[in-house]
């Protein structure tokens, strides 16, 4: 934009020249006013012009910055793959000097020694002794700077989506709203950039290490220590494997617990077999037991009921319990205890019932 122009002034009066004194007077004042309006538009200008100055001398000093550590890390970045691509294999019980380079024969990944050692463990493992370098023989960083021209928007580069970072004359952009990312070689921001600008596209290497199980879930297939599986402290959780907690082939334990539930009196008392194997009941009233959630038919499952009457009272069981005799046993007298077993296979369909103690105390 061309400045704004001030328009010259007419000849200011003169003495030396009464006879047009008047007449270059009235010109001259009649002038002075367009002269300030157009003296205070070209103060104006310049003043902008400086202000555009200032702006354009700071974003030249950020992409200096930004210049100057996108060098920073290309020249880590060709160290890196300059340590890569001399590495040997990793051999077990070999002596190694810090800084020396291999390469892992599990992932092929690249590792840098810390300290002399003779190694016996894997670099991919022995994090006290190696540090990562390079993943799969490349540097970890791959970087790609572009000199922008004036409204681009789509810029290429390597990188994996989700794992990439891309900066504008230094400052760092944000995914989604600034750029999307999606197809490993394409950055398309969101606002064209000026002519001049640096765009820089860092992608992050990402591997997921085999033969791992997340913190929830998974699945574990065969033995997990040669032929036998060994686990220390508890095993809990709702099920053990994803059948419901089945368990094939022989399990044997030294010794195992079963959950004890004290049921609460009432009229209607219901024996849950999700909760326990060992239940108590101690009567206050007349009352008839009901049995839910057996687990299905093929499944054998039983319980001991341990009984009490706390006073004369009348139980009643399901119709489901087949009994010795196809007569349920004496309800215990007032302050005495039975014990009871029930079993079933058929998913609840029938229940054999025996009592295992009568009067026990």
């Amino acid at each position: 934009m061309a400045y704004p122009p001030i328009t010259t002034l007419p000849s200011p009066p003169s003495r030396q020249d009464p006879a047009n004194f008047a007449t270059e007077a009235d010109a001259f004042l009649g002038a002075l006013p367009d002269f300030g309006d157009e003296a205070n538009a070209l103060a104006n200008y310049v003043e902008g012009v400086a202000g555009d100055v200032d702006t354009d001398a700071t974003a030249a000093a950020a992409s200096a910055s930004a210049a100057a550590t996108s060098a920073s890390s290309a020249a880590a970045a060709q160290t890196a793959a300059e340590a890569a691509a001399n590495a040997t294999l990793w051999v077990s019980g070999t002596t190694y000097s810090a800084g020396d380079v291999v390469y892992s024969p599990s992932t092929y990944f690249t590792y840098r020694a810390t300290s002399g050692l003779t190694s016996t463990v894997d670099p991919a493992t022995d994090t006290a002794n190696w540090t990562l370098i390079g993943v799969g023989g490349t540097a970890l960083l791959s970087i790609t700077n572009v000199t922008a021209t004036q409204d681009q928007t789509a810029f290429t580069g390597s990188y994996t989506a989700g794992a990439v970072v891309v900066t504008l004359n230094g400052v760092i952009l944000t995914d989604t709203t600034d750029y999307t990312a999606t197809d490993g070689t394409t950055v398309t921001l969101s606002t064209g950039a000026d002519a001049g600008d640096e765009v820089s596209i860092i992608g992050f290497p990402t591997f997921v290490v085999a033969d791992t199980l997340p913190l929830s879930g998974g699945t574990l297939t065969g033995a997990l220590a040669g032929t036998t599986a060994t686990f220390s402290g508890a095993i809990s959780g709702a099920s053990i494997a994803a059948n419901s907690g089945d368990i094939s082939g022989e399990f044997i334990a030294d010794s195992y617990n079963e959950t004890y539930s004290t049921l609460t009196a009432a009229a209607t008392v219901d024996i849950d077999c999700e909760t326990a194997n060992v239940f108590a009941l101690t009567t206050d009233q007349n009352t008839t037991l009901t049995f839910s959630n057996p687990p299905a038919s093929g499944t054998a499952y039983g319980f001991m009921l341990r009984l009490t009457a706390g006073g004369t009272h009348t139980i009643t069981y399901p119709a489901s319990v087949d009994w010795a005799g196809a007569t349920a046993p004496d309800a215990p007298a007032s302050g005495e205890t039975d014990v009871l077993v029930f079993t079933t296979t058929d998913g609840g369909t029938t229940w054999y019932g025996a009592l295992a103690i009568d009067a026990a105390g």
